[in-house]
């Protein structure tokens, strides 16, 4: 009886199992990151695609990866001052990968965010297809082609051998993320989803859901679509369905629209983010599955308000941005986006120009959450290409493809306000009827994929002397007029052409024009003098220091931005915080006389862009002098008082260009600020600055931005700071600064700022660059707490302990 008692028992547990296979929960869709466990080399081995090579002698990297920021620069490397000195070449990538866990999907997408450039990829030794523009995201369906009897074999060649690519630095090799999406054969393609709202006359929001599908199996299906609309807060607020038949081998798509009362409005403010769940059901089993952010708002350019976003006037406070991450090169982690835009909203900025061409989808993203408004830009030049460009690029046979796969990636996101499809292009200037016939070109074809959104192009100022258009024919191609550094023409130009909306897509932070004397602080022909009612905003030149477009060796790249490449933010940029920030601010800077001499004697086509000489310390060593202060607040009146005495009460409005300056005499001890204003309740209340003199070094001191490790963050950023006794920071220190890290991580990056510093990528030493650095770490898988020591020379050392229990 025993024996037919576990007989039975046997048959049920086998029924049991088999019952649970069969009905199991497998995931509809996968999409996921294929970053880790890649091979790499530099150099251009023979059958390097071929599944069966021997790659043993290559070395094991997690993407993102950018192979040209691991090479050493020099004066003669063929990307000169336009790439930052950094040489070319060829390098590869092989990764194998096990599908086997996805033996239930049909379909297989695999998708490359960004690879810099020419880049040829395979699967299985099979060619998928060559990726010329190094900033487009793209794709290959490689369901034909995955075995799940063995491994497969990701192979990728980029090559960057031909320099300089483009005006600034491009970074090399899969700099972005790779994705794998694995679903049914009955499924949304890649980037078939679109979405965008209106607002009805009774305040309520009308969504527009439109969704394609594919059905590559090899019979007719039908199938549901399930739609679930639901809100910031997680609560379901709409859903529906729809059926549809789908032929196999064919194509189709399906439109909804949803009514959602009382919605919550996406701005830089309050950026509210819907989620749509759309699934593709047959009876109880998912086919497919998405989901898409969205944010319900109105955005529209008006000749006579600038831009209108959600029914009101909104000044488009901005600055353009690149895409690299100073020493990080072009492979920068989503916290240092995160840590950087966060320092640019510290000082107002509402609105980015990602220059010139795609950035990073999770920058959008990123974008999205933090409530920026965006021109999301795609080209540079066209056709002709610039002087100095290491060959030409034929811009026609790539344009369709790439510029369609822009659009469908971007448009779902509401920070994107505006397509930009050019930057200063030749054609413009030497041969206007060919750049107005392919400005037309480009914009119809842009509409047709995305008609929520308006489509410009930055023009170059023009010179009239040159028998240049000015202004150009092409700004008539669209309503929307985007010029850079003609924000002083805008006021004749409105008035000839009262139809056309003007936007200031390149000023400089300082004034319009080079300054004939930089020891006189003047802020009078500033660019946001200009930026009356009719003009929708400004975008300053730049946001962030980059790599490339070198004033000139030993400088690797452009240096008058806001924020140093290290995301320290200089002493001029607070002008444009007193300018576009709301709340009640005030910061104190010191008008630095050295520095002033040393612009007045610069011989260099980039010095019209620096900012005014300003340091914001009271520490000056071997220098009693008296010392111009300047003040920049958006308050009505400051206090300014040294050691507690009052040297004065100055008023804002006795300054004429809205910026307080006073002497005062040097006297170490507390230089202090308090900015008065008058709050909503008729309450005066105050904001301050205080400048403190440092004392000698003493001890290094580390501040990270956070000392945890997280799933989705695991990049840590570390402030070390070189202090006195009293732990100010000393800003004349250049200490080298050594460090230790202990744990599963590594050290992605030391910058200092400085980017006529030759440092190697490699070391874990670096002079720190006006008292202070930026060291930023990786953790790794792996758990176990990193603890990372600081030391230098003559000071007591630091040490921070980041807990990793992952």
């Amino acid at each position: 009886m025993k024996a037919v008692h576990w007989i039975i028992l046997g048959i049920v547990i086998s029924f049991a199992t088999y019952f649970i296979y069969q009905t199991r929960e497998s995931l509809p869709r996968v999409d996921t990151t294929i970053d880790l466990n890649w091979k790499f080399t530099m150099g251009d081995p023979l059958g390097a695609a071929e599944p069966q090579f021997d790659d043993s002698g290559w070395r094991y990297l997690s993407l993102p990866h950018d192979w040209m920021i691991e090479q050493e620069v020099h004066p003669e490397n063929p990307s000169g001052k336009a790439g930052g000195y950094y040489p070319g070449g060829i390098g590869w990538y092989r990764k194998i990968i096990d599908l086997t866990e996805y033996e239930d999907s049909k379909q297989f997408y695999l998708l490359f965010e960004g690879v810099q450039m020419n880049a040829d990829v395979y699967f299985n030794g099979s060619h998928l297809g060559k990726q010329i523009y190094g900033y487009s995201s793209f794709y290959h369906d490689i369901s034909s082609l995955v075995r799940m009897d063995t491994l497969n074999v990701i192979a990728v060649r980029t090559d960057c051998s031909k320099l300089p690519i483009d005006r600034w630095y491009s970074g090399g090799g899969i700099y972005r993320h790779v994705r794998l999406i694995a679903t049914s054969e009955v499924h949304m393609p890649v980037w078939g989803q679109a979405v965008s709202s209106r607002i009805d006359s009774a305040g309520s929001a009308l969504l527009d859901v439109s969704l394609e599908f594919r059905n590559n199996g090899r019979k007719d299906r039908r199938f549901e679509v399930k739609y679930d609309i639901v809100g910031p807060g997680g609560k379901l607020l709409a859903d529906g369905n729809s059926s549809v038949l789908l032929e196999s081998g064919s194509s189709g798509s399906n439109k909804r629209t949803f009514t959602i009362e009382d919605p919550l409005l996406w701005s830089p403010d309050t950026p509210e983010l819907y989620t749509i769940h759309c699934y593709l059901m047959d009876r109880n089993k998912k086919l497919d599955q998405v989901s898409i952010k969205h944010g319900i708002r109105t955005a529209e350019f008006d000749p006579d308000r600038g831009f209108v976003l959600n029914g009101k006037k909104e000044f488009l406070k901005g600055v353009c941005i690149h895409h690299d991450g100073g020493e990080l090169g072009a492979a920068v982690p989503l916290e240092v986006w995160e840590r950087r835009l966060g320092l640019l909203k510290e000082l107002g900025v509402n609105a980015l120009r990602l220059a010139h061409n795609p950035h990073a989808p999770e920058v959008l993203d990123l974008c999205d959450r933090m409530g920026f408004l965006v021109i999301d830009e795609m080209y540079d030049k066209w056709e002709q290409p610039w002087d100095g460009a290491a060959e030409d690029w034929n811009l026609e046979e790539s344009w369709p493809t790439d510029l369609s796969n822009f659009i469908r990636r971007d448009r779902n996101h509401p920070s994107v306000i505006l397509w930009s499809l050019g930057n200063e292009i030749l054609e413009q200037r030497f041969i206007p009827a060919d750049g107005v016939a392919m400005y037309s070109k480009l914009k119809d074809f842009v509409l047709s994929i995305d008609p929520t959104r308006m489509v410009t192009v930055a023009l170059h100022p023009g010179n009239a002397d040159l028998r240049e258009e000015v202004p150009s024919s092409m700004m008539h191609v669209s309503p929307v007029v985007s010029y850079n550094y003609r924000s002083d023409s805008f006021r004749t130009w409105h008035a000839a052409y009262p139809n056309l909306v003007f936007i200031a897509s390149e000023t400089r932070a300082y004034g319009t024009r080079q300054k004939e004397d930089y020891q006189v602080i003047d802020y009078a022909d500033n660019s946001w003098n200009d930026m009356e009612e009719f003009v929708a905003g400004q975008f300053i030149w730049a946001g962030i220091d980059y790599l490339g477009e070198s004033g000139g060796w030993p400088n690797r790249g452009w240096k008058t931005g806001l924020l140093e490449t290290n995301g320290f933010i200089k002493p001029h940029a607070w002008y444009i915080a007193s300018q576009y920030r709301d709340d009640p601010m005030v910061k104190l800077t010191v008008k630095d006389t050295f520095l002033a001499d040393s612009l007045n004697k610069l011989n260099s086509w980039q010095t019209k862009w620096v900012g005014a000489p300003l340091v914001d310390h009271w520490s000056f060593v071997n220098d009693t002098t008296p010392k111009e202060v300047v003040i920049f607040t958006n308050c009505s009146r400051v206090e300014l008082s040294l050691n507690k005495h009052l040297i004065g009460t100055l008023k804002k409005e006795d300054f004429s260009e809205g910026v307080i300056k006073t002497i005062v005499p040097y006297e170490k001890g507390e230089l202090v600020a308090h900015a008065y204003y008058i709050n909503d309740k008729g309450e005066t209340l105050k904001v301050s600055d205080t400048l403190i003199t440092s004392h000698a070094p003493y001890s290094l001191a580390m501040h990270p931005d956070r000392n945890q490790v997280r799933e989705n963050k695991r990049v840590i950023q570390i402030t070390t700071s070189v202090v006195d006794s009293t732990g100010e920071l000393n800003p004349g220190s250049k200490h080298l600064v050594n460090y230790q890290l202990d744990g599963p991580g590594r050290i992605r990056a030391i910058d200092n700022g400085d980017l006529a510093d030759h440092t190697s990528p490699e070391s874990s030493s670096k002079e720190v660059r006006k008292g202070k650095q930026l060291l930023i770490l990786q953790a790794g898988s792996e758990p176990g707490d990193l603890i990372i020591s600081a030391s230098a020379e003559g000071l007591r050392p630091s040490t921070v302990k980041i807990k990793n229990k992952e």
